[in-house]
């Protein structure tokens, strides 16, 4: 007899992917002196905020869109827009980003968001 599938309650509200590929090819690049990796300067500022644990920080495999100089994240709570976060980009800003990504605002043509002109969706 199998043992029946269990769940368990998580302190997360929200769960953050980020390209590991990206962030190996980056080798830093964030935080104030630049030799953070976006991960650990998300998490510091999110321990700064007060939200400790409850936004959690995965680093995954490639996520296809590979960006010069960038990190390639995703908010999974909204998977319907990948963001590209450029190196030197502050922490704050990265974050506030990924945390409303794909709120319903759909893509922002002043900010250089939407369609790119590929057939491929970006790829």
């Amino acid at each position: 007899m199998t043992q029946p599938i269990r769940s368990r309650p998580t302190p997360w509200t929200t769960v953050l992917l980020l390209c590991g590929k990206c962030g190996r090819k980056m080798d830093g690049g964030y935080g104030p002196k630049g030799k953070e990796t976006l991960r650990t300067a998300l998490r510091a500022e999110l321990k700064a905020g007060g939200h400790g644990r409850a936004v959690r920080i995965i680093e995954t495999r490639c996520l296809g869109v590979c960006p010069k100089k960038a990190v390639t994240a995703l908010n999974a709570s909204r998977p319907a827009r990948l963001l590209v976060v450029p190196n030197r980009t502050p922490a704050a800003e990265a974050l506030a980003d990924l945390l409303r990504a794909g709120d319903g605002e759909g893509p922002d043509p002043e900010r250089g968001e939407g369609d790119t002109g590929k057939k491929d969706g970006g790829r």
